[in-house]
């Protein structure tokens, strides 16, 4: 499954796209693909401001209206909310990308701060933002999607830290391991049970985006993003670059905690904060 690409690829054109996470990052870089390719494209997130920003330099660059729509799905009354809005004012939407991360750095040496229900809340956050929300999200589209009479789309957004973690960012690696294995299953039961439904899996290296505050390093955004664009289009179940392709095809245990040593390692010589994949 990994390496297989479906058959028959979604049409962009005729597609419309709900992309969570929208406004900046890897889910406005991939935004911008789809305008370009005349798709009809809908934004959330959680700051109003700068949807309305994402918006306005989307429509610069196609011919069809961006839609926004405020949505926080760290809350699951409002991910409900979201699938409501989209199946009463926007039921041709067929394409639902979970993109929305984010990221906190954990330190075992602090770990007598998680004592404090509020430390352990910002931490939990991450949990359910990167791991119940595309979770919960999946299960309600495919209500909808398996109804349509065409070919529809799970995209799912997880790291190459799904398969070799950064310590420092350990919650954060867990989840994408989680939603890694999650994907795979969901794709395993829509070939079996729901044809229509395609289920595609994101695996980026660390981008440069704003994730975890902003990094200067990391491979330039639209560089990246028109490569897994390209991907997309030919179909690929698991959508791979560079680094994360290396992660990924890891094939012994030996392989993964040489690399998991290395990074971590490197890591800790030269920076303070750490690579966000």
């Amino acid at each position: 499954m990994a390496d297989e690409c479906y058959s028959s690829p979604l049409d962009i054109p005729s597609s419309t796209v709900l992309i969570t996470g929208g406004s900046s990052g890897i889910g406005l870089g991939l935004a911008r693909c789809f305008v370009q390719m005349n798709a009809t494209v809908i934004i959330t997130g959680r700051r109003e401001q700068q949807l309305i920003e994402a918006a306005n330099e989307l429509n610069r660059l196609g011919k069809k209206n961006v839609i926004y729509h405020v949505n926080d799905v760290d809350n699951i009354n409002e991910r409900r909310a979201l699938y409501k809005w989209i199946v009463d004012e926007y039921p041709q939407t067929n394409v639902l990308i979970n993109n929305a991360g984010i990221q906190q750095a954990v330190s075992v040496a602090t770990s007598d701060k998680f004592a404090e229900d509020s430390s352990w809340e910002e931490q939990e956050k991450t949990i359910r933002i990167n791991l119940s929300a595309p979770m919960h999200l999946s299960y309600l589209f495919i209500q909808h999607f398996r109804q349509m009479n065409v070919t529809t789309a799970i995209v799912n957004v997880s790291s190459g830290l799904a398969f070799v973690p950064l310590a420092s960012i350990s919650i954060y690696s867990a989840t994408k391991a989680a939603l890694h294995s999650f994907t795979m299953s969901l794709r395993y039961q829509t070939m079996k049970e729901m044809k229509n439904i395609q289920v595609y899996e994101i695996i980026p290296p660390a981008v440069q985006t704003n994730l975890g505050g902003g990094q200067s390093f990391g491979e330039p955004l639209d560089e990246y993003c028109r490569a897994t664009f390209a991907s997309l289009l030919q179909g690929q179940h698991e959508i791979v670059y560079k680094i994360s392709e290396t992660m990924r095809k890891l094939i012994s245990r030996e392989q993964v905690a040489e690399l998991f040593m290395k990074m971590n390692d490197d890591l800790m010589a030269t920076i303070q904060d750490p690579p966000i994949c």
